[in-house]
């Protein structure tokens, strides 16, 4: 016995007609008659009869009608408890230091107002980490910027190319910075995307590997690469306010760049109501125009 065939037969008994009730219910009429059909057999009887024009209860489904309203009643209240309490509980996000600086928070200042009973929390990673830690169960969202496509087991959402500069403090070339014997690279780990994808572009172009500093966070980097200690190549999102005061330059590089930014989720999380609402601002935003 299903929750519809009991809110069919309902519709039926306040609109007397099959017909009429198959176009209220979005249903075909021989879907309403199966629906009936297969109701009447759970209960070993007939339910509904013709009376002239009108469909009628019978005494038997004049006695199950209470009960049947009853029913959807509860279910009712159920699916209403469901959707409210799917607005508390726990958020939980893994995302690289670009990505949450850029896209991120400002998505969560959106998602709060809509749904500000909901715990989160926000964790920062390398994008390896937090893809394994969105396999393992550890977080409920997780971000990463990467030229390949994540583990299939995980549903990805392409949130689409990121631009990649490279910048120095002071007016020059790529071509004179290869040729710099002093010129120092300022990035942080080495499972980063854009890093590895620098480091590789180079060696397969030109042949050619920097000394190297690694600091922990972004703002290090732009701080020393603003001091002409060295340059950096990071995601022209985090140095926007530098190139537009002149504190650095972003030099153009022969470097094909494949970065994308991607919002990952496990198959198995598709009902929870407060990530497919999370999710869904990307999507929206995404569509909205430049």
């Amino acid at each position: 016995m299903e929750i519809r065939q009991l809110k069919t037969l309902q519709m039926i008994d306040e609109l007397h007609s099959f017909s009429k009730a198959a176009k209220r219910l979005g249903y075909t009429q021989s879907t309403v008659s199966m629906q009936i059909q297969k109701l009447e057999s759970e209960v070993g009887g007939k339910l509904l009869q013709y009376d002239g024009h009108d469909v009628t209860l019978t005494a038997a489904g004049q006695a199950m009608m209470p009960m049947v309203n009853r029913t959807l009643q509860d279910y009712g209240s159920l699916e209403r408890f469901s959707q409210t309490t799917d607005q508390f509980g726990q958020l939980r996000i893994a995302a690289p230091e670009s990505l949450t600086i850029s896209l991120v928070t400002p998505m969560l200042k959106r998602f709060h107002k809509v749904q500000p009973k909901v715990d989160i929390h926000l964790q920062n990673a390398t994008c390896l980490h937090n893809e394994e830690a969105l396999i393992r169960g550890d977080v409920d969202v997780a971000f990463m910027m990467w030229p390949s496509r994540p583990k299939p087991q995980l549903v990805d959402r392409d949130l689409g190319e990121q631009e990649i500069v490279l910048v120095v403090s002071k007016t020059a070339t790529f071509k004179q910075l290869l040729a710099d014997p002093s010129a120092t690279f300022i990035i942080n780990e080495p499972d980063c995307s854009y890093r590895n994808q620098f480091e590789t572009s180079l060696w397969q172009q030109h042949q050619r590997r920097f000394p190297t500093w690694m600091l922990p966070s972004i703002a290090a980097i732009k701080a020393a690469v603003i001091n002409g200690l060295g340059f950096s190549y990071l995601p022209k999102s985090m140095v926007i306010a530098e190139l537009e005061s002149g504190e650095l330059t972003a030099i153009p590089t022969d470097i094909e760049n494949h970065i994308h930014a991607h919002l990952l989720t496990r198959s198995d999380s598709k009902e929870n109501r407060s990530i497919a609402k999370f999710t869904s601002l990307f999507n929206a935003v995404q569509q909205e125009p430049n």
